[in-house]
């Protein structure tokens, strides 16, 4: 920009420089006019010298010669004057062709810059999307890897055992069975460090089994614990219980520290759970040893005799009420089987695939009114059972 600037100013000087020498010669010729006129007027002089005094003629000739002496000098100063100007002109044009030379130099240096630059910039986005691609790449490989790892622990039956079967323990009375999880077996410090295991359950399951085997009041109702390789019976007792609910807990006349409890999902994630979310099944149908069944959450408004429940779609029978529902993907217990739908009056039909189960938030919430919400904080633990009671 300042190269132009300048090529312009000089192309304006050069151009009044010009203009003057131009004006400078146009005097110039006129006052060779005035020489010639005065040449004229000599001979003039000179043709008439017979009838003029010589002396008069001296005079005027010498006055003539002085004026034309004076002249001269006046057009040797003036023409003096135009060279100079000349010369100004003649450096002015050669000062405008430097900064022409000089802007066209700058133009190519401009011109040779931008394209370096710009290959540089090229560069770097290739560069760029060079790393985007790599990370993406890197990141579908990592998704890849973790999704393999999930389903590896998904399918990982020894944990799937650990974490869900073998909390479940079975209820038995005379012509009742049902199912139950275990959800705290530890030292209690409020009753100098004695081991103590509790389940939860469904209240109705409890009721059935006290209705039809009256001994059970005083002696307590057989529980069936599984271990690895073992099943050992003991005595149960409800300890508390919320018909609204249909929820029991029920402790285990056993000092025996049991290894495999469930974990509760956490009562601050209890809100998250989302119909269409993937959970398991795991009860004691029909009298068997627990099985495990998978669905999922179909619906989380249910309401019954004023308590709402949640509707899962995994496959359900007499004898999974009081059992664990658990995600499937974290096996984090989020709910206790209760009912199961039927179809007609007479010859009532079961629907496997409706079931209700009641939320693990308001199993909190009773657990907390009752002084028992310490039982839900049990975690795995992995080390082999110990002989004992």
């Amino acid at each position: 920009m300042r190269r132009t600037l300048l090529e312009v100013i000089c192309g304006v000087t050069a151009f009044g420089l010009l203009a003057s020498l131009h004006q400078q010669v146009s005097r110039l010729e006129a006052q060779q006019h005035d020489v010639s006129a005065l040449e004229r007027k000599v001979a003039q002089i000179t043709e008439s010298a017979a009838v003029i005094d010589p002396r008069d003629e001296l005079v005027a000739l010498r006055r003539l010669a002085a004026d034309n002496e004076t002249r001269v000098r006046q057009l040797e100063a003036q023409l003096q004057a135009a060279q100079i100007g000349s010369m100004q002109a003649a450096a002015v044009a050669a000062e405008l062709a430097r900064a022409r030379h000089d802007a066209a130099a700058m133009k190519d240096q401009l011109a040779s810059d931008f394209e370096r630059q710009r290959q540089l910039v090229d560069g770097y986005l290739r560069e760029v999307r060079k790393k985007e691609q790599d990370a993406a790449l890197k990141l579908s490989e990592t998704q890849a890897s973790l999704q393999q790892l999930q389903q590896r622990l998904q399918r990982d039956s020894g944990e799937l055992t650990r974490r869900m079967l073998l909390p479940t323990i079975q209820l038995n009375g005379e012509d009742t069975v049902g199912s139950g999880t275990l959800v705290f077996s530890g030292p209690n410090a409020k009753k100098d460090g004695k081991v103590e295991s509790y389940a939860l359950t469904s209240y109705h399951v409890v009721r059935n089994i006290l209705a039809d085997t009256p001994k059970a009041h005083a002696e307590g109702f057989d529980v069936t614990v599984y271990l690895p390789g073992e099943r050992f019976v003991v005595k149960g007792r409800m300890v508390a219980h919320q018909v609204k609910i249909d929820a029991a807990l029920i402790q285990l006349e056993s000092e025996r520290k049991l290894p495999f409890v469930a974990v509760a999902l956490p009562r601050a994630q209890a809100k998250g759970v989302k119909v269409w979310e993937p959970v398991c099944c795991v009860g004691c149908p029909l009298g068997n040893d627990p099985v495990p069944s998978h669905g999922e959450v179909s619906s989380l408004q249910n309401d019954l005799n004023g308590a709402n429940y949640w509707m899962i779609n995994a496959p359900a029978y007499f004898g999974n009420s009081g059992g664990g529902v658990y995600r499937a993907d974290t096996r984090e217990l989020i709910g206790v089987f209760s009912k199961i739908y039927t179809h007609g009056k007479n010859t009532p039909v079961v629907v496997p695939h409706m079931g209700l189960c009641t939320p693990i938030e308001s199993v909190y919430e009773w657990l907390k009114a009752e002084g028992y919400d310490h039982v839900l904080g049990g975690e795995v633990d992995a080390t082999p059972p110990t002989p004992g009671k």
